[in-house]
């Protein structure tokens, strides 16, 4: 499988601007040969059933004239920049609510190869919805993009967050085109000595795609798998985590937390999930 259609997907809102992510998704895009997709939406904002003195009513017009002259520039911005780079791409820049943004981005990602996205750093909790409605309703492989990432798409180093679950072995078969093309490739195992999750086996799959591969087996911290693979990533350079994406409600990642919210929020290099 190549990747020939990179799905980038903005929100423009009070958020920092996601240039990490625009870099990531341009290079990527001329490393591979693959056409970039560009969705920008200016978030609308909305106050529904809440009647609005006329100067709040021009106040909120300002704001989302304000936000969707910002995501033209950007469109702008991104056409430049993947023109000098001789990638071929269209940009699509609606204006939509955070809930209708969260359906058509799902919906423009199911016609793509791989989406990706900026993480979310922003005081805005529609951020983190919009990326949640992405992995969990798209059926395609997301890489998120840490704001303060500088090294682009490379693969020197990729690490695989390895469990022995479907949701890994569909992100192990999702990134496989990368994986073949990495420099290194380690399988991380979080796990107990009563956990037989074949870890060795995984090795002899990607090495015989041509990969060249080591296994790490990390103990747990706390019995937290996500604080563990997190410390892990610390320790040396890392190109590319690859994960499955693991859905929760969000009463049980208030009380128990979870491996994709942390990385999804706290994670310094770039994720590739598979749901």
């Amino acid at each position: 499988m190549a990747y020939k259609t990179i799905q980038l997907l903005l929100d423009v809102n009070e958020s920092p601007q996601a240039d990490a992510a625009i870099d990531y998704a341009i290079e990527f895009a001329r490393r591979e040969g693959a056409h970039l997709s560009v969705l920008a939406n200016a978030q609308r904002v909305d106050l529904p059933g809440v009647p609005l003195l006329p100067l709040a009513n021009a106040m909120v017009a300002e704001i989302n004239d304000e936000r969707l002259a910002k995501a033209k520039a950007l469109g702008l911005h991104i056409e430049t920049s993947a023109r000098l780079a001789g990638v071929n791409m269209d940009c699509a820049i609606p204006q939509l609510s955070a809930d209708e943004a969260g359906k058509a981005f799902a919906a423009a990602s199911r016609l793509c190869d791989l989406v990706i996205v900026s993480q979310p750093k922003g005081v805005l909790l529609s951020d983190q919805k919009l990326i949640e409605d992405v992995l969990f309703s798209a059926g395609r492989p997301v890489v998120v993009v840490p704001q303060d990432w500088k090294a682009g798409p490379t693969l020197e180093n990729v690490v695989v967050a390895w469990d022995g679950g479907a949701r890994s072995a569909r992100a192990v078969g999702d990134a496989m085109p990368l994986l073949e093309k990495a420099g290194r490739v380690e399988v991380a195992c979080v796990t107990s000595d009563a956990d037989d999750i074949r870890g060795a086996e995984l090795a002899r799959l990607l090495s015989r795609h041509g990969a060249k591969v080591s296994v790490t087996n990390l103990p747990f911290i706390g019995a937290d798998a996500g604080r563990s693979l997190m410390q892990h990533l610390g320790s040396m350079p890392v190109s590319l985590l690859v994960m499955g994406a693991f859905a929760h409600s969000r009463l049980m990642e208030l009380v128990i937390g979870g491996t994709t919210s942390l990385m999804l929020n706290d994670a310094r290099v770039p994720v590739f999930y598979s749901f």
